[in-house]
């Protein structure tokens, strides 16, 4: 099992792809449209990535045409299949290319061990389309380009699951923080208002929990401090005022969240921060630590 573990991680230590990556990068970047049609892509409406969830048409697709394939060639008449085989193969290349568009967008923003990985993912994904779209005007050949395009698109599905979980891209890095805090249920001492500076963000913690703590005047407003997206601390962003009130940019990928309630309002990540409870008793602030806001 150590030697499918070690096979799925070697492209993120190929470091040979580093130009290429980077490079895609800047292209995609610059090529993919903006504003709220790069939220819908990261997935931002739906709180989580789009790109895996799309990627299940294609996928879907892919596989039904293999089964009637494997129907058509042990079926007495099966030949007949092999038309619906192609119509299936057809859809899979058709919407591979929005899935892909998705992935591209969330590509941008990860780290570069993640883009050496996520590029070799890319690359099995075109290779895919390429047999089933070749598969189309291949007769004879069709079954066996789409049944290449299927395995070649499957090892790339598994290697896009592999950066997802091994490498916790798309994942949510802030789920873990109230259970940090303590119990949930009591407010714990992070400190005295006087020693926090106005109008600047600062890291406090609660329990092992950090937070991201900014005091304007008497009011104090807190969030966790660890991105949602890929766990940059937020004390190290920039504070705005947004039409919802003040909000914390992060210092990585430009994620930003309402304070108010932890909600994203811009950059790439696609979950909401887990909320803080502050209360100013005596000169001291107590905070506590909420579970992720739900819609």
């Amino acid at each position: 099992m150590s030697l499918i573990g070690d096979l799925f991680d070697a492209p993120s230590r190929m470091t040979a792809l580093d130009p290429l990556a980077s490079r895609a990068a800047d292209v995609a970047d610059r090529l993919l449209p903006g504003g709220r049609v790069r939220a819908l892509l990261h997935g931002r409406p739906f709180r989580h990535p789009a790109h895996p969830a799309m990627a299940f048409v294609p996928i879907g697709t892919s596989l039904s045409a293999l089964l009637l394939d494997a129907a058509a060639a042990v079926l007495p008449g099966g030949r007949a299949l092999h038309a619906p085989a192609r119509g299936l193969s057809a859809v899979a290349a058709a919407s591979a290319a929005p899935a892909a568009l998705a992935g591209w967008a969330d590509y941008t923003q990860l780290h570069p061990d993640q883009q050496r990985t996520a590029i070799v993912h890319a690359t099995g994904n075109a290779l895919a389309v390429t047999c089933w779209t070749a598969s189309l005007v291949a007769g004879r050949r069709a079954p066996l380009l789409r049944t290449a395009g299927t395995l070649v698109a499957g090892a790339a599905g598994a290697l896009g699951g592999h950066l997802s979980y091994r490498w916790a891209a798309g994942a949510n890095h802030a789920e873990h923080l109230p259970h940090l805090a303590g119990d949930g249920k009591e407010h714990v001492d992070v400190g005295a208002l006087a020693d926090l500076p106005d109008g600047e963000l600062v890291q406090r913690r609660a329990g092992d929990a950090p937070l991201c703590v900014l005091r304007r005047g008497g009011s104090v407003r807190a969030l966790a401090d660890t991105c949602t997206h890929l766990g940059a601390g937020l004390h190290g962003g920039e504070v705005r005022d947004g039409a919802g009130g003040p909000e914390v940019v992060c210092p990585w990928h430009g994620s930003t969240f309402r304070f108010d309630d932890g909600a994203v309002v811009g950059g790439p990540a696609t979950a909401p921060q887990p909320t803080v409870d502050v209360r100013v008793v005596d000169g001291r602030v107590l905070a506590r630590v909420d579970a992720p806001p739900q819609p």
